[in-house]
């Protein structure tokens, strides 16, 4: 609920903080004082369009604050959108807050973070809802009458609800499957094509998990092998290739015997030939160690390129069917079930056919209960409302919760096979209208009470506002407001803007606006009464006065709704 609200430089309100209460808030005061700017602020914090108009003269902003107590909702939904929105609800309260600027521009923040209007009415629909003389709210709303009334059923409609939605997607997922599978021959036929191509060209290639890994381990490994055997057979060559001065042994040799003729003749040439005897060894040795290494190498050219034709294959199927050999035959898998169904397309067609009918007779079944149990509430919740309306002063009201069968061909609506509506007339002899054709805001204002008051224990937003709905009425009537939203007070927090003395007579809180001039400004002022105040507040809105007489009336009044 509303825990507080704080305002500043909003048209004529400089400062005020508002703390409503449980039960029935009534705000009242003197003509002018701003008592539906109170209204207009909380707007803005359930996403408004902002003006620019709203800021008080002489200011450069204006600024609405409101701080809520969420600890009493309990719907999923709304904790999933603040954590959609990345928001987090510490010791379960929500601070929102919108501030306009002079170029028209505003901000909101909720718990301190910017957001957009869309996610601020999202949110803020949880927690508020307003209503006034010409209400346009879901109440009179055809598309939302379908909801109020099964809020209304409670349970008894509620689990045939779940069981015809869950019959529902079944019977689309067959409608799905069977206009999938009723597509054109041609369709079909290149289709068939496709799948025989894709399936034989993976099936050939017989990937298996881990091949991939495995490839380029093995091509890892070839290439360090191909380039040891090209720089080895390098090596051989430069020693063992023929030019045209022979081999680099052979010319060596014959180096060797040049130098051992000329130390056969000189002994001091020994030292040369030895030397030159031991390069040409070990030359022959080198020579073939190097050979002997190479051969050692087994060294494949043509693996080489299997394997890379192999990875090439493997590449070439991710490109087609999955990023990786798992997704690859995981396609050949769905592939070969895809393929046997086409062949056995015109069997599996009558088979969901057969089921299409078979669950379209169990979903027709249960949407006929839901009609019955439907019609059934309709008939006591036009009955109570009916009731209510004459409690608020409109006689010869009748009400009737209107349940239209669909044209057949548009049967199933994720609510059912009714379109349902809520008709009124206020005098005999008077037709019955739709909610959304009443013109009076007298009457639609206590339509929507009426209803609420019946709804108000099923109605899961916490803080319900009624601007001024008492306008318009005779002093009976809004005898009979009054008694209505203290009683919907039990069940919510009710804020309501008022100018009768039934209403502020009938409030568990009361706080008046008035008006003050200081420094050649006016400021308003958020005052809550005590019961004492509340008595004067009353015989002022009563009489205009305070005397001992109205006073007295005053109190007389409070204590018939005590």
């Amino acid at each position: 609920m509303l825990i507080r609200l704080e305002i500043s430089n909003f048209a004529v309100i400089s400062n005020a903080v508002f703390e409503p209460s449980n039960g029935l808030n009534v705000i009242s005061g003197e003509t002018g004082a701003g008592k539906s700017l109170i209204v207009d602020a909380i707007s803005l914090i359930l996403g408004a369009k902002a003006n620019k108009g709203f800021i008080r003269t002489g200011e450069s902003e204006a600024f609405v604050e409101a701080l809520f107590d969420v600890s009493d909702i309990h719907n999923e939904v709304f904790f999933s959108m603040l954590e959609e929105a990345g928001l987090e609800c510490e010791d379960n309260t929500l601070i929102i807050s919108r501030k306009i600027s002079s170029d028209g521009k505003s901000i909101a923040r909720i718990n301190g973070r910017t957001v957009v209007l869309s996610v601020l009415r999202e949110i803020s629909s949880f927690l508020i809802d307003i209503h006034g003389q010409h209400d346009t709210q879901k109440i009179f709303d055809e598309k939302s009458h379908i909801d109020m009334l099964d809020s209304f059923a409670g349970e008894p409609v509620k689990e045939l609800k779940n069981t015809y939605t869950n019959l529902l997607n079944e019977y689309k997922d067959l409608i799905f499957e069977i206009r999938n599978l009723s597509k054109s021959p041609e369709y079909y036929e290149n289709r068939k094509e496709y799948l025989n191509f894709a399936i034989s060209e993976i099936s050939n290639a017989d990937f298996k998990n881990g091949d991939e890994k495995l490839l380029i381990e093995k091509k890892q490994a070839l290439q360090i092998k191909e380039k040891f055997a090209l720089d080895l057979l390098n090596a051989n060559d430069l020693i063992n290739s023929e030019n045209e001065y022979g081999s680099t042994v052979s010319m060596v040799s014959r180096a060797l015997d040049s130098i051992s003729k000329v130390a056969n003749l000189d002994s001091t040439y020994d030292d040369l030939k030895n030397r030159l005897s031991n390069v040409y060894l070990e030359l022959e040795s080198i020579a073939s160690d190097i050979n002997s290494e190479a051969r050692k190498l087994d060294f494949s050219p043509e693996e080489k390129e299997n394997i890379d034709k192999r990875i090439g294959q493997l590449y070439e199927l991710q490109s087609k069917y999955g990023n990786s050999i798992e997704e690859i035959n995981d396609f050949l898998g769905k592939a070969k079930v895809e393929l046997n169904s086409i062949e056995d397309i015109k069997q599996t067609l009558r088979e969901l056919k057969q089921k299409r009918s078979a669950k379209e007779a169990e979903l027709l079944s249960i949407a006929e209960k839901l009609s019955n149990v439907r019609a059934e509430y309709g008939k006591k919740l036009s009955q109570l409302i009916e009731s209510e309306l004459k409690d608020l002063e409109i006689p010869n009201a009748r009400f009737l919760v209107n349940l239209n069968r669909r044209p057949k061909e548009k049967y199933f609506s994720s609510h059912g096979i009714d379109d349902i509506s809520f008709m009124f007339s206020a005098n005999i002899g008077q037709d019955m209208k739709k909610l959304s054709d009443i013109a009076s805001g007298g009457e639609a204002s206590r339509i929507m009470l009426a209803i609420k008051s019946i709804l108000s224990e099923c109605d899961t937003i916490p803080t319900l506002i009624f601007d001024e709905i008492d306008t318009g009425v005779s002093g009976a009537a809004s005898n009979s407001i009054a008694v209505k939203l203290k009683g919907i007070g039990r069940h919510h927090q009710v804020l309501c803007v008022s100018h009768t003395a039934q209403m502020a007579a009938a409030a568990d809180n009361n706080y008046s606006l008035s008006k003050r001039f200081e420094n050649d400004e006016t400021k308003t002022i958020c005052l809550k009464l005590d019961s004492e105040l509340k008595i004067r507040e009353v015989s002022r809105l009563l009489s205009g006065s305070s005397s001992e007489d109205s006073l007295k009336l005053a109190q007389s009044l409070i204590d018939t709704f005590a």
